[in-house]
């Protein structure tokens, strides 16, 4: 088999795996901001399941309320703060906070530090277009600083064509308001999708060990009307081959693996591939592959359509209460997994 590529850009054609390395994708920037959307996954890659896009930038003002018919988003911080509002409510989001925002939900966003890093994942795929709309490529190194066109000149005429093209109703009648404080509702799943939304706290939320892996869900198919799942994974190499080592192949569901701390560790249709801080991985629908921490500690962020291989880990699990990998593996029912091929429309190879 070939080597996965290693790309700069998405490929933009279905069943390929690649790797993004950090800060790079497909660039464009919103005339007047100050940020830069790298397209990590498009629609064009997962035949519109998803998409997944990075967004970098410094103190920046709220885009404005707005609302989508049918696509929905989801905000995790990665460095710095981003404000966002969700109907009448609204968090600061630090590093491993997150916030879903279904269809429906009045929102925006605001960049609100020196440098801030958060990732999106967007259902329906496709929807990515509007930044190509309404944006411009860039070609600079994190994103711009001293954009002082008249926006009116090179960004209102846009707005208001793609108001027409996209779905994207914009909510002008809505007054700002200030973030809130955190509240203590922020510390769990809702476990439905409804609108509103909801936020979590890095850390929060309950959590499964398989092995000496453990997994936190930030989105299930229950808060996403089964459209798709976010999890947390952590590993050590300390535990290699203790946990879900096996390979796997997955006939519908596309994943996409951000890499956050350490170094993880992919086979991919018989290629290893080795992935570290930044590092975004696209594993098609149709692929067998594998995965675990090759350093000592690695953590990683995992987007599907559908469960995924978070939500088989979510099922092989025990309840786990610790802040961080166990310093013993946690031993689990290699058995059940035979049980779960069926629901979760995988195959172990």
């Amino acid at each position: 088999m070939a080597p996965v590529e290693h790309l700069t850009t998405p490929p933009g054609k279905t069943d390929l795996a690649y790797v993004l390395p950090c800060y790079t994708g497909e660039l464009w920037t919103i005339p007047t901001s100050n940020s830069t959307m790298r397209l990590l996954v498009t629609g064009k890659e997962t035949d519109n399941a998803f998409a997944v896009v990075g967004t970098g930038g410094t103190f920046d003002k709220p885009i404005g309320f707005h609302y989508h018919k049918e696509a929905h988003d989801v905000f995790l911080c990665l460095k710095g703060k981003i404000n966002v509002w969700a109907n009448d409510t609204a968090r600061s989001l630090g590093p491993g906070d997150f916030a879903s925002v279904p269809p429906g939900t009045i929102h925006q966003y605001q960049i609100d530090s020196e440098h801030t890093e958060f990732i999106g994942l967007i259902i329906p795929g496709g929807w990515e277009e509007f930044f190509r709309f309404i944006g411009e490529p860039y070609v600079g190194p994190l994103f711009p600083t001293n954009d002082r066109r008249n926006p009116f000149e090179v960004l209102i005429p846009k707005l208001m064509a793609a108001t027409e093209k996209f779905d994207m109703i914009p909510v002008r009648e809505k007054a700002q308001f200030d973030p809130q404080p955190w509240d203590g509702t922020e510390n769990k799943l809702p476990g439905v999708c409804e609108n509103g939304g909801y936020y979590l706290k890095e850390g929060m939320g309950e959590k499964w060990a398989v092995g000496g892996t453990v997994v936190r869900p930030l989105a299930t198919r229950k808060e996403t009307n089964d459209r798709f799942s976010i999890y947390s994974l952590e590993g050590s190499s300390l535990h290699t081959g203790k946990s879900l080592s096996k390979v796997v192949e997955f006939k519908e569901t596309h994943h996409a693996i951000y890499t956050v701390d350490g170094v993880v560790k992919l086979v991919i249709d018989g290629n290893e591939v080795k992935t570290t801080v930044g590092e975004t991985t696209f594993v098609p629908a149709g692929t067998k592959w594998s995965f675990e921490a090759e350093s000592v500690y690695a953590r990683a962020y995992v987007f599907a359509n559908g469960g995924g291989v978070g939500e088989i880990l979510q099922s092989l699990g025990s309840k786990y209460e610790f802040p961080s990998v166990p310093d013993d593996a946690v031993a689990w029912d290699e058995s059940k997994l035979k049980t779960l091929e069926g629901e979760l429309k995988f195959a172990v190879i």
